[in-house]
């Protein structure tokens, strides 16, 4: 999907545990403060509904873990934007966050649990299918709490029809790449934020724990598989310049963030 409009509301679909606390402080950087928008407490963006008419028409992007469907509570053009990734390790990502998590709800559960047992006790609630639920939408009326084939299929089809940047965890920079030339940014150069706490690499796992998640996520799976063709169509369009833009950021990167991380530190720090 290409840009309808100039200036279009950008919205960028935060799905939990898939880097975007990284991409969301890039994008802090890319508008003005006033044109930014964070939503975090919000499950489907219908705050946009009550801003008056000159706080609308300043934002450029609104960003949150709301579910797909904020485009409706506007009037201007809407571009969106995500990023997904592999669910197995999307889940075990959000298992050891949780551990580590006092005030999330799941907190005991995941204190008490093997990483097997609960996804099990989660059953087909958060964080199985997170993914699907989330660009699924509202679904007759509510977020849903569950998943089937249908609303796989139709997040699949917001992802093909209402999306102008499918972005993959596991493809990040080429993702910030991607995410620049299509919406005209400045070099998005960055130091990953919200990394995971130290947990046991996938491989560690037994075979049991990732049948489990797998077979939970089943409908992700599904939905990742179409996200990785959605993502190569897209960078494929924009020819051997994104990959020549790529090496150029992946040789910057390392020392213009640090760099960026450092000032940021020593402003906050004071004389």
């Amino acid at each position: 999907m290409k840009l309808e409009s100039p200036n279009p509301l950008v919205i960028f679909m935060h799905l939990p545990k898939t880097a975007g606390s990284t991409l969301s402080r890039i994008m802090g950087r890319q508008y003005p403060a006033a044109g930014v928008l964070r939503l975090y407490d919000s499950g489907s963006g219908v705050e946009l509904g009550s801003l008056s008419k000159d706080r609308l028409e300043a934002l450029r992007v609104v960003v949150g873990h709301f579910c797909f469907g904020a485009h409706q509570f506007v009037s201007r053009p809407c571009a969106y934007v995500t990023v997904l990734r592999e669910p197995v390790d999307r889940v075990i990502s959000h298992y050891y966050f949780v551990r580590s998590e006092p005030t999330h709800y799941l907190f005991e559960a995941a204190q008490q649990l093997s990483l097997g047992e609960y996804v099990r006790h989660c059953n087909l609630a958060e964080p199985n299918n997170d993914q699907t639920r989330l660009l699924c939408g509202e679904y007759e009326g509510s977020i849903p709490a569950s998943c089937d084939q249908a609303m796989l299929e139709l997040a699949q089809r917001h992802l093909r029809d209402h999306f102008v940047g499918v972005g993959l965890t596991e493809e990040f920079d080429r993702t910030l790449v991607l995410m620049k030339r299509i919406l005209g940014w400045g070099y998005p150069f960055y130091v990953r934020q919200n990394v995971g706490r130290q947990r046991p690499p996938r491989e560690a796992l037994d075979r049991d724990t990732l049948r489990v998640i797998q077979e939970y996520n089943q409908l992700d799976g599904e939905l990742y598989q179409y996200g990785q063709a959605l993502f190569r169509e897209q960078v494929q369009h924009q020819g051997p310049k994104l990959e020549a833009e790529l090496q150029l950021f992946a040789l910057l990167n390392p020392v213009v963030g640090r760099l960026g991380a450092l000032a940021s530190r020593a402003l906050r720090s004071g004389p």
